[in-house]
């Protein structure tokens, strides 16, 4: 495997440069005595927030198009396959990632490091309380978000069910409902309440795009000029994401500038968080260098060094984005033109990762839940840390890709071993930092998932039966390099030639 020179250059003297430029600038803005106003901190976030901006505005396109145009250049039978090897991996390792988290903060036990002054710590945070639900109300969550009534509305919508709680007719906010104890908690009514949200379903696009691409691949010749659009769509989608790149450096730069800024004092929480944040970094170096590469070796039979040097320019942009799904365009530019991994993969694998496999944010939510139960001296039982595993990979599966969404769904596993869901606000301060680190965890564990499943799906990849359906019609496989060269496009008596080479 060789790295281009350009994405070389690009990585060494951009992302590592952004990001420490952004530290220092930081460190030089900050004013511990003249707190920035949140007008100001959002000039300094403005070229931040228009790179993260630029990179959602592709993920629509890229998603669909990539899924759809990957499942429809093979035959059923295999992307069965690819299906089911993906799924049965980020199953496996966000299980092996829990057990991990949870059995490190049990022998650590940082709760217990120092006494933590639970009301001046939760009395003096002023945070909007979140959607209350359970587990089950989230399985149902994500069984319906699979089958959007509205395929356009889920490109820009999606819908949740919360609990309304009602005292006789007369409705409990929820702020008072978070502190109250489970005991007071069942005299009130719980109504189920669907609650609409800006933000993409990106599981259902997810679902239609797969249902879709295998469609056209079981139509035959009558889905070709399908294919060929779709194709398009992607190269073009890349195409704008190579250009995007260029404007990293100075977008990573302000994101990481506004946040240090914006951080309250950080010598006292870093103190009370100390034992807190060294278990999380521990489980989360474990499962990404130890787990992660012993996996590579193993069952992708690849060198996890330079496989990760390839996929450099990605981890880098999740660290500064905490954003997976944001990131999940340069992922499979990575993968692809720095790894080889076969598009037809990395197109239907990374998309599925990005929106269901998040192994840090699984390890977080189940060491912090633990943690927290220390911080307030309740010892959990064999059965409810069971279900802080359970909960934890149900919830991660459920997270969206998006900055600190893990918050959210950590709320599901405090009520799941019946603590107080208000008491996340312990570990807010810290999160924006393992925020990054654990969404860099999530993105490797998707670019070493589509590794093993290429891997392992290498036979049924080499030649499927729609490549003999193409040759007999006079329509030549599409190449499978990720950007186009319009030169060598030519369409002459129905013959199609596309080489997707920079």
């Amino acid at each position: 495997m060789k790295i281009a020179k350009e994405n070389v250059l690009l990585l060494l003297t951009g992302k590592l440069f952004g990001v420490v430029c952004g530290v220092i600038m930081g460190v030089t803005l900050r004013d511990s005595d003249n707190k920035w106003s949140k007008r100001h901190l959002s000039y300094l976030r403005l070229p931040g927030d228009l790179f993260v901006q630029m990179l959602k505005m592709l993920i629509l396109p890229l998603i669909m198009s990539s899924i759809i145009s990957s499942l429809s250049s093979v035959d059923s039978k295999t992307a069965g396959k690819l299906g089911a090897i993906s799924l049965a991996y980020y199953f496996t390792t966000t299980m092996v990632a829990v057990t991990t988290g949870i059995i490190l903060v049990m022998i650590i036990q940082p709760g217990k490091w120092m006494v933590t002054n639970i009301e001046e710590v939760v009395g003096e945070a002023n945070k909007q309380a979140p959607c209350i639900s359970n587990a089950i109300d989230t399985i149902l969550d994500l069984a319906k978000a699979l089958f959007p009534e509205n395929l356009m509305e889920a490109t820009f919508r999606s819908q949740k069910v919360c609990m309304k709680f009602l005292n006789g007719t007369m409705p409990i906010d929820a702020d008072i409902v978070l502190k109250m104890s489970a005991e007071q908690r069942a005299f009130l009514e719980e109504v189920p309440e669907k609650i609409t949200s800006d933000g993409m379903n990106i599981l259902g696009l997810v679902m239609f795009s797969v249902a879709f691409g295998i469609t056209i691949s079981w139509i035959g010749d009558e889905g070709i000029p399908l294919k060929l659009f779709f194709k398009s769509l992607e190269t073009t989608s890349m195409k704008l994401i190579s250009l995007v790149i260029w404007y990293s450096p100075i977008g990573i730069t302000f994101l990481i500038a506004a946040q240090i800024v914006a951080m309250k004092d950080p010598g006292k929480e870093l103190q009370r968080l100390m034992g807190y944040m060294i278990t999380v970094l521990l489980g989360l170096a474990i499962h990404g260098l130890v787990v992660l590469p012993l996996l590579m070796i193993t069952l992708a039979r690849r060198n996890p060094i330079s496989y990760v040097a390839g996929m450099a320019q990605a981890l880098l942009t999740a660290l500064a984005t905490s954003s997976s799904s944001a990131t999940l365009p340069l992922s499979i530019k990575c993968a692809e033109e720095n790894n080889g991994v076969d598009p037809r993969v990395t197109r239907f694998v990374l998309p599925l990762g990005a929106t269901i496999n998040m192994d840090g944010t699984a390890l977080y939510e189940a060491v912090a839940a633990i943690y927290i139960s220390q911080c307030v001296g309740q010892d959990l039982s064999i059965g409810q840390v069971i279900l802080v595993s359970l909960t934890a990979t149900l919830a991660s599966i459920g997270a969206a890709g998006i900055p600190q969404a893990g918050i959210v769904t950590m709320i599901m596993v405090l009520i799941a071993i019946g603590l107080p869901s208000n008491l996340f606000i312990l570990i807010f301060p810290v999160d924006f930092f393992l925020d990054r680190i654990r969404t860099t965890v999530n993105v490797h564990g998707d670019a070493i998932g589509a590794a093993v499943v290429g891997k392992l799906c290498e036979g049924y990849l080499k030649k499927t039966p729609m490549d003999d359906a193409r040759q007999a019609t006079g329509y030549r496989m599409l190449s499978q390099h990720a950007s186009p060269d319009p030169k060598r496009i030519s369409i002459t008596n129905h013959n199609y030639e596309n080489s997707h080479m920079l």
